[in-house]
C-alpha cells in the first residue's frame, strides 16, 4: 500500500495548493488541471443511481465551475448545523461546514459525548459519512489524474 501523501510530497506541486500537501488543496488543483476529470465529473454520474455508485449522495456532478473556475468539492458538502447560533458553532468548528479533518474529529467527538436529539445525531452522522466518502473519492480522483498523466507522458515518449 502506498500513501498518496508521500507521493504528493515527493512528486507533485501545483501553485494553487499554495505549498500545502493536504488532500483538501491537492484535489481542487488537480481538478483545475485535468480536462479528463473535468469532462468526466461535470456530469452527474456520481450517486446512488449513477455510473459511480455512492451510499451517501444522489446523482452529483463533483466538478462544477463558476466564472470559469472549479468550485472546491469540499465546499459542496452540506452544512451540518442550520439551527445553532454562530457563537455555539464557533466553539465547535471554524464554520458550519465539515470540510477538514479537525472539524470531522470534533464532530465525531461531539456525536459520541454530547446530549442531542436523534435528528441532530443523524444529521452529524450523515455529514461525517459524506465527508469521509469525499476524502476517499478524492484519493481516487488524484490516482485517476496521475494514471492519466503518466499514460499521456508514456504515449508522447513513444511518439518521440
Amino acid at each position: 500500500m502506498v500513501d498518496l501523501f508521500d507521493l504528493v510530497i515527493q512528486y507533485y506541486f501545483h501553485p494553487a495548493t499554495k505549498g500545502s500537501n493536504s488532500i483538501k488543496k491537492v484535489l481542487p488543483a488537480i481538478l483545475s488541471t485535468s480536462t479528463h476529470l473535468q469532462d468526466k465529473y461535470l456530469k452527474p454520474i456520481y450517486g446512488r443511481h449513477g455510473d459511480v455508485t455512492s451510499l451517501n449522495f444522489e446523482n452529483l456532478a463533483w466538478v462544477e465551475k463558476k466564472d470559469g473556475l472549479i468550485i472546491d468539492p469540499y465546499k459542496k458538502l452540506p452544512p451540518i448545523f442550520d439551527d445553532y447560533d454562530r457563537e455555539t458553532l464557533d466553539l465547535l468548528f471554524q464554520d458550519d461546514e465539515l470540510a477538514d479533518g479537525g472539524a470531522a474529529m470534533t464532530a465525531y467527538a461531539y456525536l459520541q459525548f454530547s446530549e442531542m436529539s436523534p435528528e441532530e445525531r443523524e444529521k452529524i452522522r450523515m455529514a461525517l459519512l459524506k465527508y469521509c466518502e469525499l476524502d476517499t473519492f478524492a484519493m481516487v480522483l488524484i490516482f485517476e489524474y496521475w494514471k492519466e498523466a503518466l499514460q499521456s507522458t508514456a504515449q508522447a515518449e513513444e511518439v518521440a
